[in-house]
C-alpha cells in the first residue's frame, strides 16, 4: 500500500544505517516476534522495557522492521509519568536514533503549550532527529465521530450557585448542556482553558448531569488561582451531559475532549500534546486492511482518527504568543495532523492481529522516513517534511 518494497529494490535502502528508536507502554512478546522472524535485534534501555501490558511496542517494532529492515532497533516505555517518558525521548537520541516514534498521549498533556513531553521533542529534533507521534484515536469531525469541542467562552446568562459563589454557566451554541455517547460506556473527560501551565488565573469548572439534565452526577472543581494548571478531568457515562461554569475570572478560549466517545455539539481539533510540536509530524490512519494496489490520493483516513488543527497560545516557557488576546483570533495555528500512513496491518503480538489505529500508522511512517534517511543520510527535518507531504 505504502509502496516501500519498491522504494527498497529502486534505491537500494533497507535502512541500514539508520537507527529508529520506538517508544510505547512495554516490549512484551518482544522474543516471541523474534523466535518467529518478525523482528531481529533490539536495545531495549536499561530498566525501560515498561511493565508487563499489551506488548504494543513490540507490535510497532515489528512494523519498522517490515519496512525498513536493516534498521538497528531501540525502545524505550513511555509509560511511568510525563518527565520519564520526556528523559527516554532525550535518552532515545542519546543513544544514536535518528528517528523516534511514539504512540501513546497523558491526559493531562495540554493543547495550548509545549509541555514536558513536548519540550524533549523539540530538543531531539532541534538537533537533528525526525520524530513521529500517533494523531490519536478520538475522532473527526468530517466523519462525524468527534469527542471535541473548541471554541470561545460563551456566556449563556444563566448562572449557577455553587461553594465558590455565583458562576456563569457556558453556550455551547443551543444550550449549555452537551451530550455524551460512549461505546465503551463511559469515559474520562478532559478540560482545558488558554491559561499557561502552573499559572492559570481563571478558574473552570466542569460538571456532568445525568441523562435527563436534571440531576448532578459529578464534577470536577480544583481552585484555579495563579499557580495551578488550567485543566479539569472527570469520568462521564454513557448518555450524561457536560456543563462548564466560569467561576471567577474572564472568557479564554476552551478546549473540551470526552475520550473515544461522541460529544452532541462537536468541532474539529481533538489531536493535542506532543504529536502537535511544531516539528513533529503527527500521523492520521488510512486503512492498509486487504490492499492490494498502492494508496492514492482518495484513501481514507480512518473514522476514529483524531483531526486538528492545532491552536497554541504560548510558547513553552509560558509567554503568551499573542498577549491579551486568547480567544479564537489568538495564538498560532499548527496544522496538524501533518501526515497519514497505514493501519489495519498483520503483526505476530496476540492483541495486535490485525494492528488498527494511529499507534499503527505512526511506525509506518518513521519506517518510510528511514528508508529516505538511509537513501540520503544528511536528510534535514525540513527536507524530510516535504518528501513526505509532496513526493518530492
Amino acid at each position: 500500500a505504502e509502496k516501500a518494497n519498491v522504494a527498497r529494490t529502486t534505491f537500494g535502502v533497507d535502512g541500514t544505517g539508520v537507527r529508529v528508536g520506538v517508544i510505547s507502554d512495554s516490549a512484551d512478546y518482544l522474543t516471541n516476534s523474534q523466535a518467529l522472524g518478525d523482528l531481529g535485534a533490539v536495545t531495549v534501555l536499561t530498566g525501560q522495557s515498561g511493565v508487563p501490558s499489551t506488548g504494543e511496542g513490540t507490535a510497532m517494532l515489528e512494523i519498522v522492521h517490515d519496512l525498513a529492515p536493516g534498521a538497528t532497533l531501540y525502545f524505550a516505555t513511555g509509560n511511568g509519568g510525563q518527565a520519564n517518558f520526556a528523559n527516554n525521548i532525550r535518552q532515545l537520541r542519546a543513544a544514536g536514533c535518528d528517528i523516534i516514534v511514539d504512540d501513546l498521549e497523558y491526559l493531562n498533556e495540554s493543547p495550548f503549550q509545549d509541555a514536558i513531553i513536548a519540550q524533549a521533542v523539540n530538543e531531539v529534533t532541534a538537533s537533528g532527529a525526525l520524530y513521529f507521534s500517533s494523531a490519536s484515536n478520538s475522532g473527526n469531525k468530517d466523519d462525524g465521530t468527534s469527542a471535541t469541542w473548541e471554541g470561545d467562552f460563551l456566556d449563556s446568562g444563566q448562572t449557577s450557585n455553587t461553594a465558590k459563589g455565583v458562576g456563569k454557566f457556558h453556550s455551547f451554541g443551543a444550550g449549555i448542556a452537551n451530550a455524551t455517547t460512549s461505546p465503551s460506556g463511559a469515559e474520562t473527560s478532559s478540560f482545558f482553558w488558554a491559561d499557561p501551565l502552573g499559572h492559570s488565573t481563571n478558574d473552570y469548572d466542569m460538571f456532568v448531569l445525568d441523562a435527563s439534565g436534571a440531576n448532578l452526577v459529578s464534577a470536577s472543581t480544583t481552585t484555579q488561582n495563579g499557580t495551578q494548571d488550567p485543566w479539569e478531568a472527570v469520568k462521564v457515562n454513557n448518555g450524561e451531559q457536560i456543563v462548564i461554569v466560569l467561576a471567577s475570572g474572564t472568557g479564554r478560549f476552551l478546549h473540551l475532549e470526552d475520550g473515544r466517545g461522541r460529544l452532541s455539539v462537536s468541532t474539529a481539533g481533538r489531536t493535542k500534546g506532543h504529536a502537535c510540536a511544531a516539528d513533529a509530524f503527527g500521523v492520521a490512519a488510512v486503512s492498509a486492511h486487504g490492499a492490494t494496489t498502492p494508496f492514492t490520493a482518495a484513501a481514507k483516513v480512518e473514522t476514529f482518527s483524531s483531526d486538528g488543527p492545532r491552536r497554541v497560545f504560548y510558547y513553552a516557557d509560558g509567554t503568551a504568543i499573542t498577549p491579551g488576546n486568547f480567544s479564537s483570533t489568538g495564538g498560532t495555528v499548527r496544522q496538524k495532523p501533518d501526515l497519514a500512513a497505514a493501519d489495519g496491518v498483520a503483526t505476530a503480538v496476540p492483541h495486535f492481529q490485525p494492528f488498527y489505529g494511529t499507534s499503527a500508522a505512526a511506525p509506518h511512517a518513521g519506517a518510510i522516513a528511514a528508508l529516505l534517511k538511509a537513501r540520503n543520510p544528511s536528510l534535514t527535518t525540513s527536507e524530510a517534511r516535504t518528501a513526505l507531504t509532496t513526493g518530492v
